[in-house]
């Protein structure tokens, strides 16, 4: 009798909303291997996210709940598209909101923390979001109106992840939401913009596991 031994993997994947993820993983076995999730943020794509880091990140005490103000509710050129629409005033606030982020990550790295690898590439995102619109504004007969939706529509998917951090106080997250409502709004009436551009966060689950599997077949003799 001769044993076979193969291995045969199974996979899937599957696209869940920013928030639901939490009652998600209420339903599925944490402890079991093959878990993997990434979180997708307009062009920010944070792979390779462990069952132990989400778990974490659900319950992070150490999240600076005044991180969402700073790179948020305090930067008027994120939520009030009619008031820049001139270069000149638009590239100082650019440039201030790109060099907290870059300090911001800084600090963030010095910490060396697990869930603060979700935390560091969404910033660096929003930084690079501002060097692209600051770029942008330096050319000559550069459409203002334009580049700033650009910047708008870049940064809202991660302005979006951390309005509704699990950790965010409801009074940051309700003025946040308010003016994000806002911005959406004049973006629509006002800047002719198309909601189909401003991208929700989700997170992509995925699973995969291997089994071994044994067959036999019998010998045969030969004649």
């Amino acid at each position: 009798m001769i044993l076979n031994v193969y291995f045969v993997t199974s996979f899937w994947s599957m696209k869940i909303a920013l928030n639901e993820i939490w009652n998600f993983l209420k339903m599925v076995n944490t402890k079991e291997k093959g878990w993997s999730f990434a979180l997708c943020a307009g062009d920010v794509k944070v792979r390779g996210i462990s069952t132990d880091t989400m778990l974490a990140l659900k319950d992070d005490d150490s999240f600076d709940t005044e991180l969402l103000p700073s790179i948020f509710t305090f930067r008027e050129i994120l939520w009030q598209p009619d008031v820049f629409t001139e270069a000149s005033m638009s590239v100082p606030s650019l440039r201030i909101l790109k060099a907290f982020c870059e300090e911001a990550c800084t600090e963030l790295e010095e910490q060396k923390s697990e869930v603060n690898n979700i935390y560091i590439p969404l910033i660096k995102g929003v930084a690079a979001c501002c060097g692209k619109a600051m770029k942008a504004l330096e050319k000559e007969k550069a459409d203002v109106k334009k580049i700033l939706g650009d910047l708008r529509t870049c940064a809202f998917p991660v302005i979006k992840f951390f309005i509704y951090h699990p950790q965010n106080r409801q009074d940051y997250f309700q003025d946040a939401q308010n003016r994000l409502n806002y911005a959406v709004k004049i973006m629509l009436t006002q800047f002719y913009g198309r909601y189909t551009e401003l991208e929700d966060p989700y997170w992509k689950v995925s699973f995969s596991k291997t089994k071994e599997k044994k067959d036999s077949e019998p010998i045969t003799e030969e004649q």
